[in-house]
């Protein structure tokens, strides 16, 4: 199968609908808006002008980038879209990262192989990652 794959900005709708498909929680369009305008590079892909898959990097384009918010359709996952966007996501990664820059990701549970094969490591025990979400 082709697919095309187009570094571009995600418009709110596509990541809202998105996120739907795959039961994350909904976060309001004027919160997304926000969030998406101040991405540092976004890779979509489409199948047939459906768009299956998508990813972000976000950071501070220097010390630190965060990959962030790859999300495949469930009727394509399994089927190398999410290879594909994080080729895209680790070229990306290559031209703009600097000597001893920090790559960071969140994993969902049952994903940690894919990300491994990206050179990713689990932070060990004595090394906690920690995060938290705001109510309100």
């Amino acid at each position: 199968m082709k697919y095309l794959i187009e570094s571009r900005k995600i418009e709110v709708d596509e990541f809202q609908q998105m996120r739907k498909t795959t039961g994350w929680v909904m976060l309001e369009d004027s919160v997304v808006e926000r969030g998406l305008e101040r991405d540092l590079h976004s890779v979509c892909v489409s199948d047939n002008g459906k768009l299956i898959g998508v990813g972000r990097v976000i950071g501070d384009g220097a010390m630190y980038f965060y990959i962030q918010d790859i999300i495949v359709i469930p009727e394509y996952q399994k089927k190398g879209i999410g290879r594909l966007i994080m080729e895209n996501i680790e070229d990306y990664i290559q031209k703009k990262a600097f000597n001893n820059s920090f790559i960071g990701l969140m994993a969902a549970n049952g994903v940690k192989g894919f990300y491994t094969r990206y050179g990713f490591i689990e932070r060990p025990d004595n090394r906690p990652g920690m995060s938290k979400l705001i109510k309100k």
